[in-house]
């Protein structure tokens, strides 16, 4: 059957397949009864975090990996990807709960840039918890999409953004470590203000190919230091501080100093891993007092 149905025309989900074939339940849904890919963008599901209008695409998020493991380009996934090779067309329906699917027309992968890659929670309940999720970007045939939400669209080039002064909670509901480390990030911050009149502020980092902001919680400029702040000085939290630290000072133009604060001082081992790797540690020694162990010169 030729395909007759037309942008912002209401279909009931199980006569759409009845006539042209594919999956009921499924979000990608391919049919093997006619020359077609169904794409399903389902507002109120998890599964549709990462969709939405960004003014020039539509960005799409594979199926799979609600288990908490990584999406692939396979399955319905992979007929997205080979949709033009296969002679398949991207139709796209909005589907809220309860009500016919909408359909938003034909659509087709970006040739520049089809996929990118973003992290993206796999259970609401433990946002902390990330897998690595599929976006499509995908081109409108029929004109711009109405009803959709906005999804902010991937950096071009890599852009840092002060948003201070003052630190910043990265999570809406913070673990208790988290929590923690705000406290003592608020702390550092009282005493740096107090002790050397210190600027401090705050930054984004928007990397080139992502969606998902950096965060920059505390940036020293009178001393150009990066500061992370952890909960506890336990091995594998200090290990990957490190690696927090040394990634985003690749993103300023001055090379900054890095600086790990902690609740408590290092032990000497740590110590010594913190200065190979060019990272001063930083503890509380009192009221209204922080102690530091330095990179040596």
């Amino acid at each position: 059957m030729s395909w007759d149905l037309i942008p912002g025309e209401h279909i009931d989900r199980a006569a759409l397949h009845a006539r042209f074939g594919g999956r009921i339940h499924s979000r990608i849904s391919p049919s093997k009864q006619s020359p077609n890919v169904h794409l399903f963008i389902t507002p109120d599901a998890e599964a549709s975090c990462l969709d939405g209008w960004t003014g020039t695409h539509l960005h799409f998020g594979g199926e799979g990996g609600l288990d908490g493991t990584d999406q692939t380009l396979s399955q319905g996934n992979r007929s997205v990807v080979e949709h033009e090779q296969d002679g398949r067309a991207l139709r796209v329906f909005l589907q809220l709960h309860g009500r016919p699917a909408q359909y938003l027309g034909q659509y087709r992968l970006d040739p520049e840039v089809p996929v990118v890659y973003a992290d993206a929670p796999f259970d609401a309940r433990r946002p902390q918890q990330v897998r690595r999720a599929i976006v499509f970007r995908l081109l409108p045939l029929n004109g711009t999409p109405t009803g959709l939400g906005t999804a902010d669209p991937i950096a071009e080039l890599n852009t840092v953004r002060q948003i201070g002064p003052g630190t910043v909670m990265r999570a809406a509901n913070p673990s208790p470590a988290e929590e923690a480390a705000g406290r003592l990030l608020r702390a550092y911050e009282s005493y740096a203000r107090w002790a050397y009149q210190a600027k401090l502020s705050s930054f984004r980092v928007k990397v080139a190919g992502a969606f998902a902001e950096l965060h920059v919680d505390l940036y020293d400029l009178t001393r150009n230091e990066l500061v992370v702040a952890r909960a506890t000085a336990a091995r594998p939290v200090v290990r990957e501080a490190i690696g927090e630290l040394h990634d985003l000072a690749r993103y300023f133009d001055a090379e900054p100093r890095r600086v790990l604060l902690l609740p408590s001082a290092p032990d000497k081992d740590l110590t010594e891993l913190l200065h190979r790797q060019q990272v001063s540690a930083v503890w509380p020694s009192g009221p209204r007092a922080f102690a530091r162990s330095e990179v040596p010169a």
